[in-house]
């Protein structure tokens, strides 16, 4: 009898455990994991859906023309995108490869809207040349794709006509060149450490200048090409160079890739006009 009793008491005690384990179920952990799912497949059923890219047509035709190499249409194209789409996901796309269409036409030695085609005539040189046409020698050089400074006469040159002035946006970390106004070329920075805090800059290039350690390279130095170029912006005293060929942390000034900064370098006149945002 007190066996039965026992299992008897046993019996009941594990039906009101189990009971009051699954009335905490019931009345707690399910109403939980129910409101958990609930919550998930809300978050699925009311993620957004993103806008159809009302501009990639005009993006993809753009690319196309480029691809073809029908340069003057790709440049069109590529502007217009870039002037009616603002705000596309492409729009970054579009500006590379608008720079790469604009650099490419500069620095080939071909005729082009922006250029002027002059024969080398007795007693020039790429100075003489350069100033008659308010350029500078180094682009009249890289533009031609030229092995060596000296000329012959009837030699036939091809002088880009650029009004370039920069752009430096600090907080999207770039360099944009615009040529008439028009977006040219944009590079992006390794770093800007300009002090005097974050208020907008006008400045212009009041000198160009290459060095081979500390020492300064006149144009057409056989040093020259492998020198470190600098452009000394005032008023601000602030200095747009590469990296130190000899590495380390970034100095002061607007820092620009090497190649970046030869290009930008051939493209600048001193007086050039800056604005660093």
């Amino acid at each position: 009898m007190s066996i039965f009793r026992t299992l008897t008491i046993l019996l009941m005690t594990g039906l009101i455990i189990g009971g009051a384990a699954y009335f905490a179920y019931d009345l707690y952990w399910q109403p939980q994991k129910l409101d958990r799912e609930d919550k998930v497949a809300k978050s699925i059923q009311t993620a957004p859906t993103p806008p159809p890219d009302y501009s990639l047509p005009a993006y993809e035709k753009a690319a196309a023309l480029q691809k073809s190499g029908d340069t003057d249409a790709a440049r069109a194209a590529l502007a217009e995108f870039i002037t009616g789409f603002p705000e596309s996901p492409n729009l970054a796309r579009a500006k590379s490869a608008l720079g790469e269409v604009n650099a490419a036409q500069v620095f080939s030695p071909a005729a082009s809207a922006n250029k002027v085609a002059y024969a080398v005539a007795k007693g020039d040189s790429l100075v003489k040349i350069a100033s008659k046409f308010k350029t500078n020698a180094e682009l009249v050089f890289r533009a031609n794709n030229l092995d060596t400074i000296n000329l012959k006469i009837g030699q036939q040159l091809f002088i880009p006509q650029l009004d370039i002035s920069l752009v430096v946006d600090r907080k999207a970390g770039s360099v944009t060149i615009y040529n008439r106004g028009e977006f040219f070329k944009e590079y992006s920075t390794g770093s800007i450490k300009i002090p005097g805090g974050d208020a907008p800059i006008k400045t212009k290039v009041a000198d160009k200048v290459a060095l081979q350690g500390s020492n300064r390279v006149a144009f057409g130095d056989k040093n020259y090409s492998d020198s470190e170029r600098w452009l000394m912006l005032a008023p601000g005293g602030i200095v747009m160079r590469s990296l130190p060929s000899a590495g380390g942390p970034a100095p002061a000034g607007i820092i620009l890739a090497p190649a970046d900064m030869e290009e930008v370098f051939f493209l600048v006149l001193r007086g050039s006009p800056v604005t660093i945002n």
